[in-house]
């Protein structure tokens, strides 16, 4: 086969395995369109436009850092609007991967209204599967580490920022179930319960 042939033959297979989607999502406000690079099942969000829908005006361009999931995952799993600071103003995260267990890794960015823009918030990153809850103000962070492991951090932002307030744990260890409650006072962690049965056979 030519060197031609080859060539054209590697232009095309690319082709066929690496597609371009959008994936389009709004609120009352904005608008978001995602664009998508699919490949053998698998797709990564290469940027995200934001408009407002008034006017129809671009105001953003977001790129993410690196991504992927599976292509098969509702649109409503990937990306998510609402209000992760309680400040009134939509927010929006992006799925980083799907992992094997619970504990879902997200970008996420705040919206600025003095900026008006979308800013990138690092610390909301750090927790995995997040539940905000507007009426208490609080965020609830389900987790799970290996078979048995698991529990239940509560987040409350202090200064603007989301600070771990309490934390419930259920761990399985030596033939023992040991639970314990921590919670933060005078600005630490501190073991407010701890019970320990045995393990159920």
């Amino acid at each position: 086969m030519s060197k031609y042939k080859l060539l054209t033959t590697f232009i095309l297979t690319s082709f066929i395995a690496s597609s371009q989607t959008k994936l389009a999502y709004h609120d009352k406000q904005f608008s978001f369109v995602l664009l998508v690079d699919s490949a053998k099942g698998e797709c990564a969000v290469k940027s995200i436009a934001v408009a407002r829908r008034s006017g129809d005006k671009q105001i953003q361009t977001i790129f993410p850092g690196e991504n992927t999931q599976p292509c098969t995952l509702p649109k409503e799993q990937i990306f998510i609007i609402e209000d992760m600071n309680f400040d009134g103003y939509n927010d929006i995260r992006l799925l980083q991967f799907l992992p094997a267990a619970p504990n879902l890794p997200y970008y996420c960015w705040t919206y600025n209204p003095k900026q008006k823009k979308f800013e990138r918030q690092k610390a909301l990153e750090e927790i995995t599967s997040p539940d905000f809850d507007a009426k208490q103000k609080r965020i609830f962070s389900f987790w799970r580490d290996g078979c048995c492991d698991h529990g239940i951090s509560t987040y409350k932002y202090i200064g603007g920022r989301p600070v771990l307030i309490e934390q419930g744990e259920v761990k399985e260890e030596g033939g023992k179930v040991i639970t314990t409650l921590e919670k933060r006072i005078n600005g630490k962690l501190k073991l407010v319960k701890k019970t320990t049965e045995k393990a159920k056979e």
